[in-house]
């Protein structure tokens, strides 16, 4: 993703968040209908934001921790990052401890898609908002997500391949963190295109990380 795509991103996700303080939605109700957390019209500064990230070994991730630290000091929003090191049991506590500081909204880069799934249920249940960043969940109910079409970017990747090396060039595939929706996606995409016009001699894991 492009330098000028991900200030697209961040000033996308911190106008969700800003919307949330403006129009006083800082409550999604409960799964019977009737909210348990009052809900109050909040100015940006008075917002305090959970922010959970998968790992910041990683640029891209750096990048986004980073641009999201600037837009919240510009706009005196109070905020919390947490690294969960690309452990699924870290984050799902470090969510649980942002349920706990009654944050008011969480904003969450899940480590696996399956696994944060519970953490969400409990943000729901303690009316909370959660927002999830570059990669999706298997369940609970989320305000929104932001990402990239990640089947898209897989496709391009497997297109450029082909392009550079020719059809039916021998490759080896080196996916994301295992359980990740970018990952997922980004496989469907890839091989979507590879499995014509590539020879794929094997595939494991690389964990997202560029070295």
């Amino acid at each position: 993703m492009k330098f000028g795509k991900k200030l697209g991103f961040l000033a996308l996700l911190m106008s969700i968040v800003l919307i949330l303080g403006a129009c006083g939605k800082t409550g999604l109700g409960n799964s019977t209908g009737n909210s348990t957390k009052n809900v109050i019209k909040k100015s940006a500064k008075d917002l305090k934001l959970g922010v959970s990230i998968s790992t910041t070994n990683n640029p891209y991730f750096v990048a986004m921790k980073d641009g999201i630290d600037k837009y919240a000091s510009n706009k005196k929003i109070s905020i919390k990052v947490a690294d969960a090191q690309d452990d699924a049991a870290r984050q799902a506590d470090d969510v649980q401890n942002f349920i706990s500081q009654n944050v008011d909204a969480i904003l969450i880069n899940p480590v696996d898609s399956k696994a944060i799934v519970t953490a969400i249920k409990s943000a729901n249940n303690a009316n909370i908002p959660v927002i999830l960043m570059d990669r999706g969940s298997e369940g609970g109910k989320v305000l929104t997500t932001v990402a990239s079409d990640n089947v898209a970017a897989g496709k391009m990747a497997a297109d450029y391949a082909v392009k550079k090396l020719g059809k039916k060039a021998k490759a080896f595939e080196l996916s994301g963190v295992p359980g990740a929706s970018a990952t997922v996606d980004r496989g469907k995409g890839f091989h979507s295109v590879a499995k014509s016009k590539l020879d794929i001699l094997s595939s494991q894991s690389a964990n997202f990380d560029p070295t």
